[in-house]
This record gives structure tokens, C-alpha cells and sequence, in this order.
């Protein structure tokens, strides 16, 4: 069995993640194995919506992950997303897929708000009748991307691809039980959270909403007019559940996470919703990963409010994880997901 090493590498607003798996390069979807985990904090404000702003500190994080990680190669899969990076439902003439990928630029420039000179430009195909082909396009600023890419070539790595990241999360949760199914991931970062929607393993809707772990701190502490990592605390401490009898600073900070949190479901059912009169099928169940999705009651509410099973990632479910890699603590495990996905990407 041909084996191969592949590492992804995450760049998240306040985190860098970096994971390294190995496949049977003549089966991507059979057994994989998580060998090497590692993740390292960012200075403020290096990335801002999973674009390097300073390159100089995410460069010096990556350089802190491989001396402190044996990972076995110089070669990386590097995510993107954020608010900036384009995904649109696409229906193109039939043709293969290279030469509609060369054709992008002159066939959906009335699809996306930007130049398309601007742009990466990419199409997932997803199914193929009457002569046209459906499918997801993407468009990615260049200068995202290079600015990415140049953080990792500083560290002394080659970037083997830039991926999404939303398609990440498919390639590492919609599989084994998810993956003849309809699911729904939903990953809670610190500024955003990306919904997608796969179905019988592929991505068939994906959306980027504007809130995650660390807005939420934001918002107490402005609110409450408190320092932040008092406002941290207070949002760990209260959650989502109700303060009953606490004091009047709990109140206010169980107050803001009920509103952010009720916005943020209400946002994810329209995605839902807005795939189901499309398809035609309904989402069957929930998966949550991030870290902000482990703010204590968010799984019950999702579930609750949505009216489907919600589950936390499972990596173990689908993964080997390997002796190297089983000290990942459960925060690490809910982060894990989009570096494993990209690496996976490294071998589809």
C-alpha cells in the first residue's frame, strides 16, 4: 500500500494550525492517519479575516511550529477563506474541467462583484446534464493569497496549493457516517464562522458569516466596559447558560451571547433553508468544530433551534490518530479539522 505524508497548515486569525496525515495515495477516502498535530498563538492582529496582514509574525510562527514538530515535509497545503473570497453557484457549458477553468475569466465576470484580474479563479464541478455542468465558483483575491503564500515561502516551506478552507472541513467531516448523508458543518473561529453544506460527501452550499469566539469577547467588554480577559472570563464562566441569581456583570454578559448566538443560528438556518429550496433535500444533521463552538450550551442550542441532531467533530471516528498526535487536548481536537482537511487535499 503506496503511502504518502502530507501537511496542512491552517492560518487562522489568532492561531496558527498545522497537521500531518498519511494516506493510501490509491484510496484518498479509505483509512487515514493523523500523525503530527501542533498549533502555536499569533500576535494580535497578524492575520485579520484569514489574511496576513504582518508577515514578518506569521512567518516567525511558522518557523516556531517546524522547529518545535518533526513534521516530515517542507511541503504545505495553505487555507483561505474569510470575507473576500467569493463562492457562488455556477452553471457552465460542458467541457472539461481545464478548459472551463480557462475559460473562467471570460465567462463569469457578471457572477462576482470584483475584476476578475484580480482574482484566482476556480470551479468545483458538482454534477453535469443537458450539456451544462453545475458547479461551485471561486474567486480569491490575488493579493490574499500572495501575501499568504509569501508568510509560508519566508518560513523556508513550499506551498504545494492554497485551498479553501471551507472544502477542508468536508474533506475531514463528511466522512464514514456523514458521508452518504446531508450534513451541515458549522466552525465557530474567533471572527467568522463557516457553514457548509455537504452532501454525499461533496460541498454543495457554503457560506461566510461575519462572527465567532472572539467578536463575542469583543462585544461584552465594550459593553460592559471591562477589560477583555475579563470579558473572556465572563464568557467562558456564563455562556449560554442562564444566570439566575448572578450578579449584575453576568447578566449583562449572558445578555450579549444570547443575542450574538441567536443571530449566528438564525443565519446558519437561511443557509440551510436556502439549500433545501434549491436541492430539494434537507439537512440531516450538524456537525460543530472550532473552538468557539465549544462555548458551554451552543451545541444544545444549534440543535434546539434548527430542530436536528447536532454532534461536536469526531475526528477519531474517521482518523488513525497516532501516538505523536494523541496528546491534542479537546480544544485542539474541535481546531483540528480545517488542517487535516487540507492536508487531505494534498493527496485528492
Amino acid at each position: 500500500m503506496a503511502r504518502t505524508q502530507v501537511v496542512g497548515l491552517d492560518i487562522g486569525d489568532t492561531q496558527l494550525r498545522a497537521a500531518e496525515i498519511a494516506v493510501d495515495t490509491s484510496n484518498p477516502l479509505g483509512p487515514a492517519a493523523i500523525q503530527r498535530y501542533a498549533e502555536v498563538d499569533l500576535v494580535p492582529d497578524a492575520v485579520r479575516d484569514g489574511e496576513v496582514v504582518r508577515a514578518s509574525d506569521v512567518t516567525a510562527a511558522i518557523k516556531s511550529l517546524w522547529s518545535t514538530q518533526r513534521f516530515a515535509s517542507k511541503d504545505v497545503v495553505i487555507g483561505l477563506g474569510g470575507q473576500r473570497v467569493v463562492v457562488r453557484d455556477a452553471t457552465l457549458p460542458s467541457a472539461p474541467l481545464e478548459s472551463l477553468r480557462l475559460a473562467l475569466p471570460f465567462t463569469v465576470q457578471d457572477l462576482i462583484m470584483v475584476p476578475v484580474d484580480e482574482c484566482q479563479l476556480d470551479f468545483y464541478p458538482l454534477a453535469e446534464a443537458d450539456g451544462q455542468v453545475s458547479g461551485l465558483l471561486v474567486a480569491a483575491p490575488n493579493e490574499a493569497i500572495e501575501h499568504n503564500v509569501d508568510a509560508v515561502i519566508g518560513a523556508g516551506l513550499r506551498p504545494a496549493r492554497v485551498d479553501l478552507a471551507a472544502f477542508a472541513l468536508v474533506r475531514a467531516l463528511a466522512r464514514g457516517q456523514f458521508q452518504r448523508a446531508v450534513v451541515g458543518l458549522v466552525d465557530v473561529g474567533a471572527d467568522m464562522t463557516t457553514v457548509v453544506v455537504a452532501q454525499n460527501g461533496e460541498p454543495a452550499i457554503m457560506r461566510i458569516l461575519p462572527t465567532g469566539g472572539r467578536l463575542i469577547t469583543d462585544q461584552i467588554a465594550r459593553t460592559l466596559a471591562i477589560p477583555e480577559p475579563r470579558a473572556e472570563r465572563l464568557k467562558i464562566e456564563v455562556a449560554l447558560m442562564n444566570p439566575g441569581e448572578a450578579n449584575e456583570q453576568a447578566h449583562g454578559a449572558f445578555a450579549v451571547i444570547a443575542e450574538k448566538c441567536q443571530a449566528l443560528v438564525e443565519q446558519v438556518a437561511r443557509t440551510f433553508s436556502f439549500y433545501s429550496q434549491a436541492s430539494g433535500h434537507t439537512v440531516e444533521h450538524v456537525v460543530i468544530s472550532g473552538r468557539g463552538g465549544m462555548l458551554n450550551g451552543l451545541g444544545q442550542y444549534i440543535s434546539t433551534a434548527l430542530r436536528l441532531p447536532a454532534s461536536f467533530s469526531a475526528l477519531d471516528a474517521n482518523f488513525t490518530v497516532q501516538r505523536t498526535a494523541k496528546a491534542m487536548t479537546p480544544e485542539q481536537r474541535m481546531s483540528l479539522p480545517v488542517a487535516v482537511g487540507l492536508a487531505m487535499g494534498g493527496v485528492a
